[in-house]
């Protein structure tokens, strides 16, 4: 087996392990009420699946978003290596063509060198995916799952700033707006941005604009 496949087999050990976790906490079971401490506009955008859920740092906050997906049933392809081409690609498929893209803020040194990639190449690959979506009109959520976990470092902070000004909605931690960065970047761009205090409760905003 080659390093790049060890690696991937790794990172779906940890991906496997994380849904264990959820499982045993019954963290697939959270409520789609109205959750305590959210702050959202009074209207979201309509949206439908399939969705593509893809991190910018490789950390494993877009596995918690794909498992709140999955638990809405909206068809969802999470892939942290997702690339230009390859979204252009599921373009060509009208069952799996994404409607919309989600891109997970935040680090992970130990998973950006088990994937063989750094934040210069992150930010690279989070550019053309954007241009790529913009070209087929998918609708691109900037995501910030984990908390000040993935504010720590320069790393974070690019990828922030790689993601946010160029989404076309925010979802935050709102410990992580702390200096009214994303408060900030959403102003000047007009862009609708959610605040949650519990990242599971991230599972309220997405039911409401999936319908479900």
């Amino acid at each position: 087996m080659s390093r790049h496949s060890k690696s991937r087999a790794a990172i779906a050990l940890v991906a496997a392990a994380l849904l264990s976790a959820a499982l045993a906490t019954r963290v697939l079971a959270v409520s789609v009420t109205k959750p305590t401490g959210i702050e959202m506009p009074e209207k979201l955008p309509t949206l439908e699946g399939p969705v593509a859920v893809t991190s910018i740092g490789q950390a494993p906050g877009a596995s918690w978003v794909k498992l709140l997906l999955i638990q809405l049933k909206i068809p969802v392809e999470h892939d942290d290596e997702l690339t230009a081409a390859k979204l252009a690609s599921l373009m060509k498929d009208p069952k799996r063509a994404p409607k919309v893209l989600i891109m997970a803020m935040g680090t992970s040194g130990k998973g950006m060198g088990g994937a063989g990639v750094d934040i210069n190449s992150e930010v690279a690959r989070c550019n053309a995916l954007v241009a790529e979506a913009k070209k087929h009109g998918i609708f691109i959520i900037g995501g910030q799952i984990e908390g000040m976990a993935r504010r720590t470092d320069e790393g974070d902070e690019r990828s922030n700033k790689a993601v946010a000004p160029q989404s076309n909605m925010l979802m935050v931690m709102k410990d992580v707006d702390y200096d009214n960065y994303f408060t900030n970047v959403a102003k000047q761009k007009g862009i609708p941005i959610v605040r949650i205090v519990n990242s599971m409760d991230f599972k309220y905003p997405l039911a409401v604009m999936f319908d479900k």
